[in-house]
C-alpha cells in the first residue's frame, strides 16, 4: 500500500521538538555566555588585585631550587632542568648568570643577554637561585591562570548543558505523560475490553494515532457484532429450515405408513399417495437447495409472479387438505375462486400451510 504523504503540521511533533530544541539551545547559549563572562571577569579581577601571581612564582622558584639541590645541578649540567620542566606543565624556563643566558627552554643560549630581555620580563617572574657552582637568576614564563579559566569555561558549559536537558524534558513532559497513558490504555484493549475509549488529547501525530486506535477499536466491535449477527441469522435459518424439512418428511412417513398398512381402496389411490410422496420429496430437495443457497449468499431470491388465484393457491390448499385427511381429520373444502390475480411466492405459501398442518396435528393440540 502506498504510504500517505502528510503535510507539515504547525502543531505536530516535528514542530514541537524543533521549537523546543531551538528555544532550549538559545536559552542555554545565553546562559553559557553570561556564566563564562562572569567567571572570566571574576578571575581576571582576582588575579590582578591579589598576590596570587607572586605567591605562585615564589612557590615554583622554591620548587626549582629544591630540585637543583637534589640533583646537584651546576652550570655544566643544566640540561637536567628539562626533567623539572616536564613535571611542571605550562612553564618555560630561562637561567641567566652575570647578564648572560646560560639556559633556555625555547631560545638559543647564545642569543641576547638578560639586559636585552629585561624590558619584556615582569619583575615578578624573576627568581634568584643557587646552582652548585654559582648564583643565577631564573625567569619563569607561566600562564598558570589558564587552567582556572578552563575550569570556569567547563563549569559554564556543564550548567548550560544541564539547563538544556531540564528545559527540553520539561517542554516534553506533557507528551511523555500522554504516551505513558496511551501505553496503559493499549494494554486495556489488549485485555479484550474493546469498549474502552482511548484518550484523545492535543493535535499532533500522537493524537492522530489515538484517533486511529479508536476507529480500529470501533471497526473491530462492528465486525464482531456483524459476525454475531450472521451467526444468529444462520442459526435462525437452520432452525426454520429444519422445521420446514420436518413437515414434508412427516407427510412422507405418513403416506408410507398408509401404503405399508394397506389403507387404500384402489390402485389409483396408491398412485395418488406415491405422487404425493414424490411431490413432498421434491419439496424437501427444494428446501435443502434453498438452505445451501442461503448459506452462500445470505440473500433470498425473489420468485414472486402474477398468477390467477386458483393457480396460486389451489394445488397448495389441496395438498394441505390431503395431509389433514391422512391424519384422520375430516376436511370440507368449499372455495369459490375469484377472477383476480395475485403476486405471490409459491414456496412461501406452501411453507405457511405446511406449518399450519404441522401445528394442527401436534398431539398437545388434541389434548388441549
Amino acid at each position: 500500500m502506498k504510504r500517505k504523504n502528510r503535510a507539515f503540521k504547525p502543531y505536530g511533533l516535528r514542530a514541537h521538538f524543533a521549537i523546543s530544541l531551538v528555544s532550549s539551545v538559545l536559552v542555554c547559549v545565553l546562559l553559557f555566555l553570561v556564566l563564562y563572562s562572569v567567571s572570566d571577569c571574576f578571575l581576571t579581577n582576582y588575579f590582578e588585585q591579589s598576590d596570587f601571581l607572586n605567591i605562585h612564582i615564589q612557590k615554583k622558584g622554591e620548587n626549582l631550587q629544591k630540585y637543583i639541590k637534589e640533583k646537584n645541578i651546576s652550570s655544566k649540567n643544566l640540561q637536567q632542568l628539562e626533567q623539572w620542566e616536564y613535571r611542571q606543565p605550562l612553564i618555560l624556563l630561562e637561567v641567566y648568570s652575570k647578564e648572560r643566558r646560560i639556559y633556555s627552554s625555547f631560545h638559543d643560549v647564545s642569543e641576547n643577554s638578560f639586559q636585552e630581555e629585561r624590558d619584556n620580563v615582569n619583575e615578578n617572574q624573576i627568581v634568584l637561585i643557587q646552582l652548585a657552582d654559582m648564583d643565577a637568576q631564573a625567569v619563569l614564563y607561566s600562564d598558570f591562570t589558564y587552567q582556572y579559566y578552563i575550569i570556569g569555561l567547563s563549569l559554564s558549559a556543564v550548567f548550560a548543558l544541564l539547563l538544556f536537558i531540564f528545559l527540553f524534558l520539561r517542554s516534553s513532559r506533557k507528551l511523555i505523560r500522554y504516551i505513558c497513558r496511551l501505553n496503559e490504555e493499549v494494554q486495556i484493549l489488549e485485555g479484550g475490553n474493546l469498549e474502552y475509549q482511548v484518550s484523545v488529547e492535543g493535535n499532533d501525530e500522537i493524537t492522530d494515532l489515538a484517533r486511529s486506535m479508536n476507529r480500529m477499536r470501533e471497526s473491530f466491535l462492528q465486525q464482531m457484532e456483524s459476525e454475531q449477527e450472521v451467526h444468529r441469522e444462520n442459526r435462525r435459518l437452520i432452525t426454520e429450515m429444519s422445521h420446514d424439512l420436518r413437515t414434508p418428511l412427516t407427510g412422507i412417513l405418513l403416506y408410507l405408513e398408509i401404503l405399508r398398512s394397506h389403507r387404500y381402496t384402489s390402485e389409483e389411490e396408491i398412485w395418488d399417495y406415491l405422487n404425493k410422496i414424490d411431490e413432498k420429496a421434491h419439496h424437501m430437495k427444494q428446501i435443502s437447495d434453498h438452505l445451501f443457497s442461503y448459506s452462500l449468499t445470505d440473500v433470498s431470491e425473489d420468485k414472486t409472479m402474477y398468477r390467477h388465484m386458483q393457480d396460486a393457491f389451489g394445488r397448495t390448499i389441496e395438498s394441505f387438505r390431503d395431509d389433514l385427511a391422512a391424519q384422520g381429520f375430516s376436511v370440507v373444502s368449499d372455495i369459490e375462486w375469484c377472477s383476480g390475480f395475485v403476486n405471490v411466492n409459491d414456496e412461501y405459501i406452501r411453507r405457511i400451510l405446511e406449518n399450519a398442518a404441522s401445528n394442527i396435528i401436534k398431539p398437545e393440540l388434541f389434548t388441549a
